[in-house]
């Protein structure tokens, strides 16, 4: 801190110091005529709450690129002179913030999901069910809810262990998602179940087209896979997931869709 004859004074000691991005500068001259004036290392866009107008001081900063606040949906920005950063809040994405981030992991449901068929009328099912029946074959979902297309648990107070009629693999159906876009080059995802891709299967739908499919291993443990989207980035894009049969290991399972994918809402 040091003594200055006027704010111009302190502000050119502050261009002129290259660590400097703000001052703080007495509110009136003391007994001498002069204001004391501090030099700051941050900002109130790093650090909002210590940098405020006081009574005793006034703020100031370097004309920054955040003054126009670029940051949408209420991030934060920050400035490094002739550029910026924007710090995003949790479920938003994108330079300035502008896109929502989106997974599909089952916690909230599948109301806004398509159905067809009666195969996950059921869904999405609570917890390591198959381990519940000593399946020996851990589901390896993520959070407590999750897409067992031979599961009978749809709810936390349901009997644990049980299937779904006809030992499980009866049910048919389709389970097509909420529109997407693709922003980037990768999408992962569980699955698990049955293993013959002609009739069970993860469906990449792009164009009203199936471009991507996936299926399982034939073990109730689901395994994160992952496919290369890059062609369709900038595409809007559906997942569905297929049940096409009632033979032994019909049924898929499935959980925590995610990647470079952004919410078209």
């Amino acid at each position: 801190m040091f003594t200055s004859h006027d704010l111009l004074d302190c502000t050119w000691e502050c261009v002129r110091n290259t660590l400097c991005l703000s001052i703080n500068v007495a509110a009136s001259k003391g007994a001498d005529g002069n204001l004391w004036c501090e030099l700051l290392s941050s900002d109130k866009y790093r650090d909002a709450e210590n940098y405020k107008h006081k009574r005793s001081n006034h703020h100031y900063f370097i004309t920054s690129p955040c003054t126009s606040f670029p940051c949408q949906n209420g991030g934060t920005c920050i400035p490094d002179y002739n550029c910026y950063d924007c710090l995003c809040r949790e479920s938003f994405i994108g330079t300035h913030c502008e896109r929502v981030y989106c997974k599909f992991d089952f916690e909230n449901g599948i109301d806004d999901w398509e159905k067809t068929g009666t195969v996950f009328d059921n869904q999405p099912t609570y917890g390591d069910n198959p381990t519940a029946r000593s399946r020996g074959q851990p589901s390896n979902h993520q959070g407590d809810w999750w897409i067992g297309g031979a599961e009978h648990r749809p709810n936390k107070s349901s009997v644990p262990g049980l299937t779904q009629p006809g030992n499980g693999d009866r049910p048919q159906g389709t389970l097509t998602s909420p529109a997407f876009e693709i922003i980037g080059p990768i999408i992962s995802f569980l699955i698990g179940g049955g293993c013959d891709v002609n009739v069970v299967r993860a469906e990449l739908i792009v164009g009203g087209q199936a471009v991507k499919n996936e299926t399982g291993d034939c073990s109730e443990t689901m395994t994160r896979k992952e496919w290369n989207v890059k062609e369709f980035i900038g595409n809007n894009a559906q997942l569905r997931l297929v049940d096409l049969s009632s033979d032994g290991w019909a049924h898929i399972n499935f959980d925590d869709l995610r990647g470079n994918i952004s919410c078209t809402v």
